[in-house]
Protein backbone atom coordinates (compact mmCIF):
# COMPACT_ATOMS: atom_id res chain seq x y z
CA UNK A 1 0.00 0.00 0.00
CA UNK A 2 1.88 3.30 -0.98
CA UNK A 3 1.49 6.60 0.84
CA UNK A 4 -1.22 8.34 -1.52
CA UNK A 5 -3.55 5.26 -0.34
CA UNK A 6 -2.77 5.06 3.16
CA UNK A 7 -3.43 8.58 3.80
CA UNK A 8 -6.91 8.60 2.00
CA UNK A 9 -8.26 5.55 4.28
CA UNK A 10 -6.88 7.39 7.01
CA UNK A 11 -8.61 10.67 5.74
CA UNK A 12 -11.79 8.20 5.19
CA UNK A 13 -11.76 6.99 8.77
CA UNK A 14 -11.08 10.24 10.72
CA UNK A 15 -14.07 11.72 8.50
CA UNK A 16 -16.35 8.61 9.37
CA UNK A 17 -14.98 9.48 13.33
CA UNK A 18 -16.00 12.84 13.17
CA UNK A 19 -19.55 11.99 11.51
CA UNK A 20 -20.49 9.60 14.64
CA UNK A 21 -19.40 12.48 16.95
CA UNK A 22 -21.58 14.86 15.18
CA UNK A 23 -24.52 12.44 15.58
CA UNK A 24 -23.72 11.86 18.93
CA UNK A 25 -23.48 15.46 19.94
CA UNK A 26 -26.71 15.69 17.58
CA UNK A 27 -28.65 13.59 19.69
CA UNK A 28 -27.38 14.87 22.87
CA UNK A 29 -28.30 18.21 21.86
CA UNK A 30 -32.28 17.61 20.56
CA UNK A 31 -33.04 15.16 23.86
CA UNK A 32 -31.09 18.20 26.22
CA UNK A 33 -33.52 20.48 24.19
CA UNK A 34 -36.39 18.58 24.41
CA UNK A 35 -35.91 18.14 28.55
CA UNK A 36 -35.52 22.02 29.18
CA UNK A 37 -38.37 23.03 26.94
CA UNK A 38 -40.21 20.29 28.77
CA UNK A 39 -39.40 21.59 32.13
CA UNK A 40 -40.09 25.02 31.72
CA UNK A 41 -43.43 24.01 30.54
CA UNK A 42 -43.80 22.43 33.34
CA UNK A 43 -43.05 25.15 35.98
CA UNK A 44 -44.57 27.09 34.09
CA UNK A 45 -48.02 25.05 34.88
CA UNK A 46 -47.46 24.40 38.57
CA UNK A 47 -45.76 27.52 39.31
CA UNK A 48 -47.43 30.30 36.64
CA UNK A 49 -44.95 32.79 36.20
CA UNK A 50 -43.51 33.62 39.34
CA UNK A 51 -39.66 33.97 38.65
CA UNK A 52 -37.84 35.35 35.62
CA UNK A 53 -35.09 32.69 35.95
CA UNK A 54 -37.85 30.04 34.72
CA UNK A 55 -37.35 31.70 31.36
CA UNK A 56 -33.52 30.25 31.50
CA UNK A 57 -34.84 27.11 30.73
CA UNK A 58 -37.03 28.00 27.66
CA UNK A 59 -33.32 30.08 26.74
CA UNK A 60 -31.35 26.54 27.46
CA UNK A 61 -34.05 24.39 25.80
CA UNK A 62 -33.67 26.94 22.13
CA UNK A 63 -29.91 26.34 22.14
CA UNK A 64 -29.71 23.60 22.18
CA UNK A 65 -32.39 22.61 19.66
CA UNK A 66 -30.51 25.69 17.23
CA UNK A 67 -27.20 23.48 17.97
CA UNK A 68 -28.93 20.42 16.93
CA UNK A 69 -29.92 21.90 14.22
CA UNK A 70 -26.60 23.63 13.13
CA UNK A 71 -24.51 19.99 13.27
CA UNK A 72 -27.88 18.23 11.17
CA UNK A 73 -27.67 21.24 8.53
CA UNK A 74 -23.83 21.16 8.35
CA UNK A 75 -23.69 17.34 8.42
CA UNK A 76 -26.46 16.85 5.61
CA UNK A 77 -26.01 19.91 3.16
CA UNK A 78 -21.87 20.78 4.16
CA UNK A 79 -23.08 24.58 5.54
CA UNK A 80 -20.62 25.73 7.54
CA UNK A 81 -18.08 23.74 6.48
CA UNK A 82 -15.34 26.37 5.19
CA UNK A 83 -16.19 28.21 9.19
CA UNK A 84 -12.28 27.35 10.12
CA UNK A 85 -12.45 28.32 13.81
CA UNK A 86 -8.74 29.04 15.16
CA UNK A 87 -6.73 26.60 17.45
CA UNK A 88 -5.85 29.03 20.15
CA UNK A 89 -9.62 30.16 19.89
CA UNK A 90 -10.81 27.01 20.62
CA UNK A 91 -8.50 26.28 23.39
CA UNK A 92 -9.70 29.44 24.95
CA UNK A 93 -13.42 28.42 24.80
CA UNK A 94 -12.99 24.78 25.67
CA UNK A 95 -11.03 25.91 28.67
CA UNK A 96 -13.56 28.53 29.91
CA UNK A 97 -16.40 25.95 29.50
CA UNK A 98 -14.72 23.31 31.82
CA UNK A 99 -13.82 25.79 34.34
CA UNK A 100 -17.57 26.95 34.13
CA UNK A 101 -18.96 23.28 34.38
CA UNK A 102 -16.28 22.18 37.29
CA UNK A 103 -17.17 25.78 39.55
CA UNK A 104 -20.67 24.80 38.62
CA UNK A 105 -20.06 21.16 40.33
CA UNK A 106 -17.88 22.19 43.05
CA UNK A 107 -20.84 25.00 44.02
CA UNK A 108 -23.43 22.33 43.59
CA UNK A 109 -21.51 19.96 46.13
CA UNK A 110 -21.15 22.78 48.60
CA UNK A 111 -25.44 22.88 48.81
CA UNK A 112 -26.06 19.54 48.66
CA UNK A 113 -23.77 18.74 51.61
CA UNK A 114 -25.40 21.80 53.74
CA UNK A 115 -28.30 20.35 52.95
CA UNK A 116 -27.80 16.89 54.06
CA UNK A 117 -26.54 18.45 57.73
CA UNK A 118 -28.87 17.39 60.75
CA UNK A 119 -29.14 20.38 63.20
CA UNK A 120 -28.04 20.21 66.78
CA UNK A 121 -30.98 20.11 69.55
CA UNK A 122 -31.60 23.02 72.09
CA UNK A 123 -30.24 26.30 69.77
CA UNK A 124 -30.91 29.18 71.60
CA UNK A 125 -32.09 30.92 68.36
CA UNK A 126 -33.45 30.08 65.33
CA UNK A 127 -33.92 32.29 62.59
CA UNK A 128 -36.71 31.81 59.88
CA UNK A 129 -35.86 33.52 56.60
CA UNK A 130 -38.90 34.90 54.79
CA UNK A 131 -39.82 34.25 51.06
CA UNK A 132 -42.90 35.26 49.26
CA UNK A 133 -46.04 36.19 51.18
CA UNK A 134 -49.44 36.05 48.22
CA UNK A 135 -51.48 39.10 50.16
CA UNK A 136 -51.64 37.84 54.11
CA UNK A 137 -50.95 33.99 52.81
CA UNK A 138 -47.47 32.57 52.93
CA UNK A 139 -46.25 30.86 49.44
CA UNK A 140 -45.62 27.40 49.23
CA UNK A 141 -41.86 27.83 50.10
CA UNK A 142 -42.62 29.73 52.93
CA UNK A 143 -45.43 27.02 54.36
CA UNK A 144 -42.40 24.40 54.26
CA UNK A 145 -39.83 26.79 56.10
CA UNK A 146 -43.20 27.95 58.67
CA UNK A 147 -43.24 23.72 58.94
CA UNK A 148 -40.07 22.88 59.81
CA UNK A 149 -39.46 26.13 62.13
CA UNK A 150 -43.25 24.74 64.53
CA UNK A 151 -41.51 21.32 64.38
CA UNK A 152 -37.97 22.92 66.02
CA UNK A 153 -39.63 25.27 68.48
CA UNK A 154 -42.74 22.47 69.89
CA UNK A 155 -39.12 19.14 70.14
CA UNK A 156 -36.75 22.46 71.67
CA UNK A 157 -39.14 24.22 74.19
CA UNK A 158 -36.02 26.80 75.32
CA UNK A 159 -35.47 28.00 71.60
CA UNK A 160 -36.80 31.38 70.36
CA UNK A 161 -37.49 32.36 67.23
CA UNK A 162 -36.34 35.70 64.66
CA UNK A 163 -39.27 35.71 61.84
CA UNK A 164 -37.37 37.85 59.17
CA UNK A 165 -38.88 39.37 56.17
CA UNK A 166 -40.04 42.34 55.29
CA UNK A 167 -42.84 43.80 53.05
CA UNK A 168 -42.57 43.33 49.17
CA UNK A 169 -44.50 43.67 46.24
CA UNK A 170 -47.72 42.18 46.37
CA UNK A 171 -47.64 41.52 49.57
CA UNK A 172 -50.70 42.81 52.45
CA UNK A 173 -48.15 42.33 54.89
CA UNK A 174 -44.89 41.81 55.96
CA UNK A 175 -43.13 38.36 55.71
CA UNK A 176 -42.02 38.32 59.47
CA UNK A 177 -45.91 39.13 60.25
CA UNK A 178 -47.35 35.79 57.95
CA UNK A 179 -45.36 34.06 60.00
CA UNK A 180 -46.03 35.31 63.05
CA UNK A 181 -49.57 34.55 62.62
CA UNK A 182 -49.21 31.02 61.32
CA UNK A 183 -46.81 29.90 64.42
CA UNK A 184 -48.89 31.47 67.14
CA UNK A 185 -51.89 29.55 65.50
CA UNK A 186 -49.91 26.46 65.90
CA UNK A 187 -49.82 26.95 69.26
CA UNK A 188 -45.73 29.23 69.44
CA UNK A 189 -45.84 31.47 72.50
CA UNK A 190 -45.92 34.91 71.31
CA UNK A 191 -42.89 34.91 74.13
CA UNK A 192 -40.60 32.98 72.46
CA UNK A 193 -41.01 35.07 68.73
CA UNK A 194 -39.17 37.89 67.77
CA UNK A 195 -40.13 39.92 64.45
CA UNK A 196 -37.68 42.00 61.66
CA UNK A 197 -39.73 43.21 59.16
CA UNK A 198 -37.17 45.21 57.11
CA UNK A 199 -35.10 42.83 55.06
CA UNK A 200 -35.27 42.08 51.72
CA UNK A 201 -32.70 39.99 50.84
CA UNK A 202 -31.00 36.75 52.55
CA UNK A 203 -28.13 39.25 53.71
CA UNK A 204 -30.36 41.54 55.30
CA UNK A 205 -32.47 39.15 56.87
CA UNK A 206 -29.31 37.69 59.00
CA UNK A 207 -28.17 41.45 59.32
CA UNK A 208 -31.05 43.14 60.80
CA UNK A 209 -32.00 38.98 62.81
CA UNK A 210 -28.86 39.60 64.92
CA UNK A 211 -29.16 43.18 65.86
CA UNK A 212 -32.40 41.75 67.30
CA UNK A 213 -30.54 38.91 68.88
CA UNK A 214 -27.30 41.12 69.93
CA UNK A 215 -25.08 38.01 70.86
CA UNK A 216 -22.79 36.76 68.21
CA UNK A 217 -21.63 34.12 70.56
CA UNK A 218 -24.82 32.71 70.49
CA UNK A 219 -25.89 29.23 69.11
CA UNK A 220 -28.17 30.08 66.04
CA UNK A 221 -30.42 27.63 63.22
CA UNK A 222 -31.31 29.10 59.99
CA UNK A 223 -35.00 27.90 58.88
CA UNK A 224 -34.76 28.12 55.09
CA UNK A 225 -35.55 25.63 51.95
CA UNK A 226 -32.63 22.98 51.72
CA UNK A 227 -31.04 24.60 48.64
CA UNK A 228 -30.70 27.82 50.58
CA UNK A 229 -29.07 26.50 53.67
CA UNK A 230 -25.54 27.11 52.36
CA UNK A 231 -25.78 30.62 51.52
CA UNK A 232 -27.28 31.51 54.75
CA UNK A 233 -24.70 29.80 56.98
CA UNK A 234 -22.12 31.36 54.53
CA UNK A 235 -23.63 34.61 54.97
CA UNK A 236 -23.89 34.53 58.59
CA UNK A 237 -20.58 33.21 59.32
CA UNK A 238 -19.36 36.32 57.03
CA UNK A 239 -21.21 38.59 59.32
CA UNK A 240 -19.62 37.09 62.26
CA UNK A 241 -21.79 34.59 63.87
CA UNK A 242 -19.93 31.94 65.53
CA UNK A 243 -22.09 29.38 66.50
CA UNK A 244 -24.53 29.32 63.40
CA UNK A 245 -25.76 26.32 61.48
CA UNK A 246 -28.56 25.31 59.23
CA UNK A 247 -32.18 24.16 59.45
CA UNK A 248 -33.32 23.12 56.26
CA UNK A 249 -36.50 22.68 54.96
CA UNK A 250 -37.68 20.46 52.84
CA UNK A 251 -37.37 21.33 49.09
CA UNK A 252 -40.46 21.83 46.56
CA UNK A 253 -39.94 18.03 44.02
CA UNK A 254 -40.80 19.77 40.62
CA UNK A 255 -39.76 23.17 41.23
CA UNK A 256 -36.39 22.03 42.91
CA UNK A 257 -34.00 21.84 39.87
CA UNK A 258 -34.69 25.19 39.19
CA UNK A 259 -34.23 26.21 42.83
CA UNK A 260 -30.64 24.07 42.99
CA UNK A 261 -29.73 25.69 39.53
CA UNK A 262 -30.61 29.42 40.54
CA UNK A 263 -28.74 29.40 43.59
CA UNK A 264 -25.85 28.64 41.67
CA UNK A 265 -26.05 31.98 40.40
CA UNK A 266 -26.79 33.51 43.89
CA UNK A 267 -23.98 31.79 45.57
CA UNK A 268 -21.29 33.29 43.19
CA UNK A 269 -22.92 36.83 43.23
CA UNK A 270 -23.02 37.17 47.30
CA UNK A 271 -18.87 35.45 46.98
CA UNK A 272 -18.53 38.37 44.44
CA UNK A 273 -19.49 41.08 46.30
CA UNK A 274 -18.10 39.60 49.73
CA UNK A 275 -21.14 38.93 51.12
CA UNK A 276 -19.64 35.03 52.10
Amino acid sequence: MNEMQQFFISSYQRRIFLNERRRKMEIVCLILGILCLGYYFVILKYAGNSSNFIKIWAVLGGGFLCTFFIIYIRERYCFFEKMIIPGFLKMIITSVAAAGILLFFYVEWLIFRAMRKKPDRGLEYIIVLGAHVKGTTPSRALYKRLYCAEKYLKENQGTRAVLSGGQGKGEEISEAEAMRRYLEKSGIDSRRIFLEDRSVNTKENLQFSMEKIQNFSASIGVVTNDFHVFRGVSIGKKLGCRRIQGIPAKGDAVMELNYLVREFFAVVKDKLVGNI
